[in-house]
Parts: structure tokens; sequence; C-alpha cells
């Protein structure tokens, strides 16, 4: 089996004070009860691997370069177009070589990209997110991890999904969807599931590992929580919770 553990490679951030401040931040905690994380979905999605130590996806990254040179080819034969029927002039001049440029920057980047990968390592806390174009992927700390919500454009499409802010001198970020649609959903399951004192999040996916996980967790007395949530995490059984209760106080 691979094994998804990565080194660390940033501690934190340069400005983790101001990141704090960010207006577009969403915090680490559980907002609302994720949808259940079902098997079948796993399967036919963008799943690499789902159990009690890691969640692997893929990131998508390769849609850069395919959508970039797609683009900016479609400008560049645009641009020829206008110049075979009006002549070449200072515009013209300037789109062609702007569009000629881009589509072979994106071309020789979907060649050369290095390997991107996310994963949510629960087994030792840590989250690895891709880096910024040839930067290697970027691995650190999920407590150290800040993360906010895009924008979109004017009329709302691709906004307020969550990304991970990377931790580079100027601010990238990483589109780090879980199911593609509210951030704070997006951010309620993975806090639930990188919380490792929690019991594993809803849904089938996940129910081959629940025992294993309970007994590590009895194990170790059963912690208290990591993050915070107003958001039940109960066990998968009554009997389990009554356990928890017992042992752990909550």
């Amino acid at each position: 089996m691979v094994d998804f553990t990565r080194k660390i490679t940033h501690q934190d951030y340069k400005n983790s004070e101001k990141l704090k401040k960010y207006y577009h931040q969403v915090v680490k905690k559980i907002h609302t009860k994720p949808r259940k994380f079902k098997k079948r979905d796993y399967k036919k999605s963008q799943y690499r691997l789902v159990d009690d130590n890691f969640v692997v996806t893929k990131s998508g990254s390769k849609a850069t370069p395919q959508i970039g040179g797609g683009v900016s080819l479609l400008l560049l034969l645009g641009t020829l177009r206008y110049l075979i029927r009006d002549g070449l002039n200072n515009e013209i001049l300037f789109f062609m070589i702007l569009s000629a440029f881009l589509t072979i920057f994106f071309v020789i980047y979907g060649f050369t990209m290095p390997k991107k990968e996310h994963i949510l390592n629960r087994k030792d806390g840590l989250i690895t997110m891709t880096g910024f174009f040839w930067q290697k992927n970027i691995t650190m700390l999920f407590e150290k991890v800040e993360f906010a919500y895009s924008t979109g454009g004017e009329d709302g499409v691709g906004g307020f999904m969550l990304q991970t802010i990377r931790p580079n001198k100027w601010k990238t970020f990483d589109i780090y969807t879980i199911f593609g649609g509210d951030c704070y959903e997006d951010m309620s399951f993975i806090t639930w599931y990188m919380d490792k004192n929690r019991p594993l999040p809803p849904g089938d996916a996940f129910d081959l590992y629940r025992q294993q996980d309970f007994e590590r967790r009895k194990a170790e007395g059963f912690p208290k929580p990591l993050y915070p949530s107003k958001i039940s995490t109960p066990e998968a059984t009554k009997e389990q919770q009554a356990e928890r209760k017992r042992i752990g106080g909550w």
C-alpha cells in the first residue's frame, strides 16, 4: 500500500497574525454538519484514498494548463484572423505576442509541472497542498494552515469555494474542496476528519475503519477534541457513546 506520509516543508507563515485577520478567512471548526461521505461517490469521483489515516484527492491541477492553454490558443487564432483581415498594426501585434507567449507557456508547464497532491493526514495532523506553478508540494501542520474562500466573478460563479493560503512571500491560494460547493461545509468535513480525537465523519466510506479508530481513541483515554464544534459528533453506536462518556468525560 502506498504511504502518503509527507515531510513537513513549512513550519508556519511569516505573517500568520495578519492572515488571521484576512476578511475571507474560513476558521477551522465544524460550522455545520457535512453531508455523508458515501462510498459510491468516493469510488467514481476524484478521491484516490479514503480511510482512517488519509484522504487523498486528485488536485485538479491539470486543468490549469489545459484551460489556460486552450484559451490562449483561441486568442492566438482569433488574432491571426484579424491579422489576415485587417493587416498588422500595433494592437494586433501586441495580442499576437501575448497569446503566443501564453500558449507556449502553458504547453511547457503542462509537460513539466511537478506532481501535485492534496493529502489530509489525520494520523499525523498534516495537510499537503499544491505549490504555485513549478513550486513543489507544501506540507504543514494542519493547525498552522490558514483557509479562505474564493470570491468568484461578478455573477458569483466560482465563489465561496474553500482554499488554502500558501505560505509564500506573496499571497497565493490552492482550491481545496471536498464536496465542491459550500466552503463552510468543506471546512466542517476537513476539521472533523482532521480532529483525530473525534470519531470519523458520517458516511459509509468510513464504516470499515470506525471500530479500529474507536479502539485507538479508547486506548488513548478518549482525549478531548482538538477543534471547536457546536455540532454533535457522536460515536457510531450508543454503547460506544456511553463508553466515551464514561472514560473521556465527553
